[in-house]
């Protein structure tokens, strides 16, 4: 046997443990020799075709008493080492007996082994299922709604959502389907073992291979290609943002707008420095379904402004996502505004957001919801909500000051 080495990629499972085998024994007679079994990568040395037998132990060489691998070697089966979840055993003698001479124990041995690896690959396709979910309701079952919850999220990340972990999952469930088949098989003593592989080979490979792809081309995008968003607390930066589109505190309420203004800067000797007790933050984004994504987030102390309960902070947030088609825009906007409610602290019901709708000449949506007793944390802060929509563009508008927020839509919808 030479010690040259040939590495090959094991694509099987412990549910494809058979199939596998059968895998080596094939490579055995191209004269490749398993010599170490990694988690995914096999060493094979070069030697004479042969045709040697594998047995493949559902367990860990490392949790086998070296006594019962001592009885396998006494019987002429020679253990494999490796790190891999499973053991190989292998001989060349032809007429050396089976591992298991007695079927009944083997079917049991197996059964048992592979029945924790089965509970093991239904709990990691539930977490990534619980990942995939995008509401903090819950899980999306609909594909359509969840595509179009998606749209305010970056690109890599769509990409994630609707690529990677459904492929995650479409395998994970393929091998708890094999667990579960292959277990009752052997627990119906109906399992023939099987003399095909390479259908089930080919199988793996495809998904194994798309999953890192993707994962590999995520992780190059998320790295070397810029960001495009813009995010900044700097007072001059933020007066340097422009956006026709949006409507800026300095719009929505003037006669604040001086105060704030004043409020932002800080003199500290001969230097004018941003108040670090402010945010004033402005933000731009593009991914594939949204071709903008804007907003202005502003928090102040004022003295125009006096609540007992709120200490007299003003808030202004609005956000305006542009969509690249008006489907787009009124598919993803009822689960943003859930979301959006439910981060404002506000209490969230089916009912409640149906209640909160009114008529607005020139908009296809508007809605309006004040904070009351039982949304608590909002209330404190005399939070008002505002939801717009017309054609492809839709604003969320957060605020606490002395202003009725529904009385500012036509300022809004103006600029829609």
């Amino acid at each position: 046997m030479s010690d040259k080495i040939k590495q090959k990629i094991c694509y099987f499972d412990l549910a494809d443990i058979y199939q596998e085998q059968n895998w080596l024994e094939d490579m055995a007679r191209k004269g490749l020799l398993l010599t170490y079994t990694g988690y995914l990568i096999y060493d094979f040395a070069y030697g004479e075709p042969t045709e040697r037998r594998y047995r493949i132990l559902p367990e860990k060489r490392k949790k086998i008493e070296q006594e019962e691998l001592d009885i396998y070697e006494s019987c002429g089966w020679t253990c494999v080492r490796g790190t891999h979840a499973s053991t190989v055993f292998y001989t060349d003698d032809q007429n050396v007996p089976e591992p298991f001479t007695d079927a009944v124990t083997e079917k049991k041995y197996y059964a048992k082994r592979l029945f924790s690896a089965l509970i093991s690959s239904i709990v990691t396709a539930i977490y990534i299922l619980w990942i995939l979910r995008p509401s903090s309701k819950g899980f999306v079952l609909n594909p359509v709604d969840f595509y179009y919850q998606l749209a305010d999220q970056l690109s890599p990340f769509i990409c994630l959502y609707l690529v990677i972990c459904p492929l995650l999952v479409l395998f994970s469930l393929t091998i708890v389907f094999k667990y579960a088949r292959l277990i009752w098989q052997l627990k119906r003593e109906a399992f023939k073992r099987t003399s095909g592989f390479k259908v089930r080979r080919y199988v793996n490979m495809i998904l194994i291979n798309a999953i890192i792809v993707l994962l590999v081309g995520l992780f190059i995008y998320v790295i070397f290609v810029p960001d495009k968003r813009i995010m900044t607390s700097s007072f001059k930066e933020a007066l340097a943002y422009k956006d026709a589109e949006l409507v800026r505190f300095s719009e929505f309420d003037p006669s604040a707008w001086d105060e704030v203004r004043a409020n932002m800067i800080v003199r500290d000797g001969n230097k004018n420095i941003d108040n670090p007790d402010i945010t004033y933050e402005t933000s731009y984004d593009r991914n594939i379904m949204m071709t903008k994504m804007s907003s202005e987030d502003l928090s102040a102390p004022s003295r125009t402004y006096t609540r007992d309960k709120s200490g007299g902070n003003l808030m202004y947030h609005v956000q305006l996502y542009k969509a690249k088609s008006a489907k787009i825009a009124a598919r993803f906007m009822p689960s943003n505004i859930e979301n959006q409610l439910e981060g404002m602290n506000f209490d969230v019901s089916k009912k409640r957001i149906r209640d909160m709708r009114f008529k607005y000449d020139g908009l296809d949506y508007a809605a309006y919801i004040r904070a009351s007793e039982k949304d608590e944390f909002a209330y404190e802060l005399g939070t008002q909500m505002l939801f717009l929509r017309k054609g492809n563009k839709y604003v969320v508008v957060a605020y606490s000051g002395p202003i009725d927020l529904k009385s500012k839509v036509g300022l809004f919808a103006a600029k829609m």
